[in-house]
């Protein structure tokens, strides 16, 4: 009996040692991981604002070290001209650090893999946030609370407290945000999951307020960083409900509104899929149905693609901000150099062939389902400044394009709208929706631009070899466009 005392003793003691000389390894290591969190941070931040006016960076203030635990304090620094007058904003956060390899937090949460140390994390009151914390009752309004292990890989979470408030601009009621968010040592992996229960916004305009609700969003994405530099993997987002109405306007309601997207690397090029769905519009408390598009984008030549987008952030997007700005309309002015450098990446990304698709985009209602679906496939001309006919034949090898108009469908939409113009005779409705419905499928056959087949009005067109086929009648590019014209100066009354 004795023995197994003083073996349990000694493994005890043999714990608290390692414990101790781990708290004593991790707070001689903590100050150059901090220090090289806040480098990778404010890289990223930095990448956030390309193409902006706007800056933010982060501070390390100071650290005060112990055996067990240390304080640091940080500042974030934001400064943009949409954002508080466009004067510099200084948020104060204190960091309560525990260190590892076992600190107390994750113990008590029976979290017991050994880490370098348990951040928790919180703003502090100062001139700017003090507004805030009366928001919420003096209660910190910003907590993180945080875990980085020995191979510098982060696991954490961020919490935003409930706060509401009321002025001359309006009313802005919020439930509060969590988001989870892990990642790897060397940045390669990154995941992050939020949830936000409801936000309720009322702004005040000369033509009377403005209403905006959404309520159960909920986002889920997840990615592994690929030789391109861009993070690979999906992203998820999901609104149960949101409602929106402008001053004087009926209410438009959208319910279970999901968008899903994914980014891939094939064969050294970028592909890429996003899906918009939407359960069910309403406009004005009526039920209009359900809404989907889907894109798809493949064969993006990756370096090609980086180049423009980078073009894009720093010489195109701050000018257009600026034009905005000043309610000026944009005009893009690039320098000859600039000019030169776009031609010469647009004609690598053609050079890899990609794809667009526009697979679906439909509306279903309760009678029928419309939709329309187009497809390009585009390659590299020999130049870009031949005369256009020539150019397009060398840019766009082929293009598919599909339209299929459900006549229940129209029928429904034309009721909608018959009710929202106050007719109430349930006979009048049915009569003017088919109406509606017997009228564009009759110009459709008399424009030629669709046949009816049952209760759908359908219109296809392919283009291949400068040679377009538009309903099963093939002709040259130039004369479809001809023709084109012609039906649209006879629609509008030759104006």
């Amino acid at each position: 009996m004795k023995k197994s005392v003083n073996i349990a003793v000694g493994v005890i003691v043999v714990a608290g040692v390692l414990v101790t000389a781990g708290a004593w390894y991790t707070g001689k290591r903590l100050e150059g991981a901090l220090n090289d969190a806040i480098q990778q941070g404010n890289q990223q931040l930095q990448a956030a604002f390309v193409g902006h006016e706007g800056k933010a960076s982060v501070e390390l203030l100071s650290l005060d070290r112990h055996f067990f635990t240390s304080t640091a304090h940080y500042k974030l620094n934001i400064q943009d001209p949409q954002f508080n007058e466009g004067k510099p904003v200084e948020l104060l956060f204190v960091d309560n650090i525990e260190h590892g390899p076992l600190p107390w937090s994750r113990v008590k949460s029976l979290q017991l893999l050994p880490v370098m140390a348990a951040s928790n994390v919180q703003i502090e009151k100062n001139a700017f946030s003090e507004k805030w914390f009366a928001m919420t009752n003096g209660q910190p309004p910003l907590t993180g609370h945080f875990s980085m292990g020995y191979d510098r890989a982060a696991l954490g979470r961020v919490d935003l407290l409930p706060f509401e408030f009321t002025d001359q601009t309006g009313a802005f009621k919020f439930s509060g945000f969590t988001v989870n968010a892990s990642g790897s040592g060397d940045g390669q992996k990154l995941e992050a999951n939020g949830v936000l229960g409801s936000v309720d916004v009322t702004a005040t305009s000369e033509e009377g307020p403005v209403h905006l609700t959404l309520k159960d969003f909920t986002f889920n994405t997840g990615g592994t960083k690929g030789k391109s530099g861009f993070y690979l993997g999906h992203t998820d987002a999901k609104i149960a409900s949101a409602t929106f109405q402008a001053a004087g306007q009926p209410a438009i309601h959208f319910k279970d509104f999901v968008n899903t997207s994914l980014l891939q690397e094939v064969e050294g090029n970028l592909n890429a899929q996003v899906t918009y769905d939407i359960g069910n519009v309403s406009f004005n408390g009526n039920d209009v149905g359900a809404m989907q598009m889907l894109w798809k984008f493949g064969n993006f030549d990756i370096a090609s693609t980086q180049a423009l987008m980078k073009i894009y952030q720093e010489k195109v997007q701050p000018q257009a901000q600026a034009a905005a700005a000043v309610g000026e309309t944009y005009t893009p002015h690039l320098s000859p150099a600039d000019q030169a450098l776009v031609q010469a990446e647009v004609s690598k990304l053609l050079s890899a062939k990609p794809h667009i698709e526009l697979e679906k985009l439909s509306l279903k209602t309760a009678s029928g389902e419309s939709q329309f679906s187009l497809s390009m496939d585009l390659a590299n001309p020999s130049a870009l400044d031949q005369p256009g006919a020539e150019l397009l034949k060398q840019l766009l090898t082929q293009l598919d394009a599909k339209l299929v108009l459900s006549k229940p469908m129209i029928k429904d939409l034309a009721a909608l709208r018959a009710k929202s113009a106050g007719l109430t005779d349930p006979a009048a409705i049915a009569q003017q929706a088919q109406g509606a419905a017997d009228s564009v499928g009759g110009m459709a056959v008399m424009l030629q631009m669709g046949k009816v087949d049952g209760d759908n009005i359908v219109s296809s067109l392919h283009y291949a070899n400068d040679v377009v086929d538009f309903n099963g009648v093939k002709m040259p590019a130039q004369q479809f466009a001809a023709m084109m014209m012609g039906k649209f100066v006879m629609f509008s009354g030759g104006q």
